[in-house]
Parts: C-alpha cells; sequence; structure tokens
C-alpha cells in the first residue's frame, strides 16, 4: 500500500502495483476481523447495531495491516492488507472470468478422463485429480466398479452425501413392465437434463453398468454448454430469449406431482453459464404472453437442432464394471434403444445416484487444500 484517503463514505487505498482500491465504510465494518467468531469463523457482528452513517476518524497503515478508528463505539479494526487486496471490488480489481470448464464436442471420445476404481478409493490425491478433471469437462469414466448393489454408492460417497429424490435415493435403470419413466422401457432416450422440474436439478448424476448384454444400448452424452455458446454465437437472440422467459416444468405420476418454473438456460451476472434445464419430456404446456410464443418456439427449435448435431454427440457402450459421472446440469445424456439379438439376452441394467453440485465442490475445495 502507498497512500490511503478518508472520503465521506469510503476510504480510498492506492496499492504499490498503481491499482486503486475504494473500501466503504459499512462494508468494512461489517468485515472487521474481530467480528467473526474465532473457532467457526462465521459472522457474529449484526450491522444493525451501528448507524448507516459510521465513518472512519483516523486511519493508518504499516508494512501488513491497516488500522482503523471508528466514529462510533470507540471501535477500532485492523485488516491485514492481503486480504484487503484480495478482496478488493474496485474497477481495477474486476473478476476475470475463473471457470475451469472447458468445452467439447465428439473430440472428447479419445480423450476422456478414467481413473481406476481401486485407485480412487484408496488414494485421496487420485480422488482429487479425479474431480477436477470432472469439473473441466464434466463427464468421467471409473473403471472395474464391482457389479456389486453398492458400487455406485461407494464412488459417490467419496464425494459427499447421496442426494434424494422422487425415484428414490439409489435407482435402477433397466426395462420394467408399466414404466414410470421413458428410461425404463427399451426404447431410445433423447438427449436430456435429469429432474428438470425439481426447484433444484440434482447436480451430478452417477450411472454404474451391472449388466449390458444387449444390442444397441448405447449410452449418448452432450455438452449442454458448448452448445449453449454455439447458440449464442450464431443466434443471441434465440439465446436471450431462452435465458430470459420461464417455462413450467413438471414430473406426475400416481405419488407425485412435482413442478417448477425457469428459464432453459440459466446463467450468472457476468453471462458465464450455470445450467441447462433441457428435458423435452418434462417441459410442461407453454404458457408465455403471445406476443413472445412464435419467437420462443423457434428459439427452442433453434436448441434442439444444436442439440441433434452430431458434432456434439459423442457414442459409448458401458460394459459390466464401467461408471460415468457427468454433471448433470451441463452435460446431456440419453442412450439408443436396445433389445435382445443373436448371441445377446437383451439384459441392460444400470444402477444410479445423485450428489449436489454443491457438495461435489466441498469435497474439491477441501482436497484442494491438502494437494495444491
Amino acid at each position: 500500500m502507498e497512500t490511503l484517503n478518508l472520503l465521506e463514505r469510503s476510504l480510498e487505498v492506492k496499492w504499490s502495483d498503481g491499482k486503486v482500491a475504494t473500501f466503504h465504510y459499512l462494508w468494512l465494518r461489517d468485515n472487521c476481523p474481530s467480528g467473526f467468531h474465532p473457532s467457526t469463523q462465521e459472522r457474529l457482528f449484526n450491522l444493525t447495531t451501528i448507524s448507516p452513517d459510521i465513518h472512519a476518524v483516523n486511519s493508518t497503515f504499516d508494512k501488513s495491516t491497516l488500522y482503523i478508528s471508528w466514529s462510533e463505539g470507540a471501535h477500532k479494526s485492523a485488516y491485514r492488507l492481503q486480504w484487503l487486496y484480495e478482496n478488493a471490488y474496485s474497477p481495477d480489481f474486476k473478476k476475470t472470468d475463473t471457470s475451469v470448464i472447458v468445452p467439447w464436442g465428439t473430440e472428447i471420445l479419445n480423450k476422456l478422463y478414467e481413473v481406476e476404481y481401486n485407485d480412487l478409493m484408496q488414494d485421496d490425491l487420485a480422488l482429487f485429480n479425479w474431480l477436477k478433471a470432472v469439473q473441466k469437462s464434466g463427464i468421467s469414466y471409473v473403471r472395474n466398479v464391482p457389479c456389486t448393489d453398492e458400487g455406485v454408492t461407494d464412488v459417490a460417497n467419496r464425494i459427499s452425501f447421496l442426494r434424494q429424490t422422487n425415484f428414490g435415493t439409489v435407482f435402477d435403470v433397466q426395462s420394467k413392465p408399466n414404466p414410470i419413466n421413458n428410461a425404463y422401457t427399451s426404447e431410445a432416450l433423447p438427449l436430456h437434463i435429469d429432474l428438470i422440474n425439481q426447484e433444484i436439478p440434482p447436480g451430478y448424476q452417477f450411472l454404474h453398468c451391472l449388466v449390458n448384454d444387449s444390442r444397441g444400448g448405447e449410452s449418448t452424452y452432450a455438452d449442454g454448454f458448448r452448445i449453449i455458446e454455439e447458440l449464442r454465437d450464431t443466434d443471441p437472440e434465440a439465446f436471450h430469449l431462452l435465458c430470459t422467459v420461464t417455462v413450467p416444468m413438471r414430473f406426475h405420476d400416481t405419488e407425485t406431482d412435482i413442478r417448477t418454473r425457469n428459464t432453459i438456460i440459466n446463467a450468472d451476472e457476468n453471462g458465464q453459464l450455470v445450467e441447462l434445464r433441457y428435458s423435452p419430456h418434462l417441459v410442461d404446456t407453454f404458457d408465455m404472453d403471445e406476443s413472445m410464443m412464435d419467437s420462443f418456439y423457434l428459439a427452442f427449435r433453434k436448441l434442439m437442432v444444436l442439440i441433434n448435431d452430431p458434432r456434439f454427440v459423442i457414442s459409448v457402450k458401458m460394459k459390466s464394471g464401467d461408471l460415468c459421472i457427468f454433471d448433470n446440469r451441463r452435460v446431456m445424456h440419453g442412450r439408443n434403444a436396445f433389445e435382445a439379438g443373436e448371441g445377446y439376452s437383451g439384459a441392460r441394467h444400470l444402477r444410479g445416484c445423485y450428489v449436489d453440485r454443491s457438495d461435489f465442490e466441498s469435497r474439491l475445495r477441501v482436497l484442494g487444500r491438502k494437494y495444491t
């Protein structure tokens, strides 16, 4: 820090690298280190205990610390300069895109990150490297997972708690009589995101292949974020409509009727993609204003055309012991139809579960403290 200037409602700092930062007094007082519990590091300070006009009456600094004497309560604060620099919010400190996401098309097919089950279960560094790879591409395979009922949950529990849904904590994907979902048939499943009808769809999905003795039944995947960027580049208006117009989403059977309303594409305030909610069999009847109906359908159709573009879709025939993990709010999945045939029994049985994205990212951060 080179210079310090007290203003009416903020403090202005010039750093040795020439950058200038403004720190508002309310922000500084709210983040006084003494206002946090020493063990939990959770905030104890209550902003309503000070007036909105609180200000610094004196401020000094040395090589490592900024000191402030406040206008109320004879309170004094001390802030580490490094912490202030890292948390500065002025234009000179505008955060650049720190996304680690790498979009992909068919070129990923021979580059899919793979890990052995035993390595993943026994080595935290292998787990950390796997999680980083999954976060980057949104998809990975685990090989030689024991073909037991617990195989998929053993892998998922290496990350965090399982997400329970109306399909249970663990679900079996196989052809069933009187199915309640298209997944429980032998028909082809178009690319989709699971459970878009939930307020927050599950983050990461795990699918463990127990049996795949069928003709057909290849798993298909596509990177929704790669496709959305293509749409944003080629048809910005369609992208805008899918980001701003909400539609009803619904799953219902004899036991449940789960609904929500959201946009097909969600991006943050900086335009960075957060999630895709694409599942034609779970979007309900569109009900937007008549002035938008035709334009929205054209935009939705444009997205559907891109989703089925062969440039973006990969196909993998899973075998017993394979487990695929993918970001369910980014990577779409589907399958080709399957049946019995000469030399094939026709059996195809996958076992699945979910872990929420926030829990996945928490595990990654905690391991990162150890290995970075």
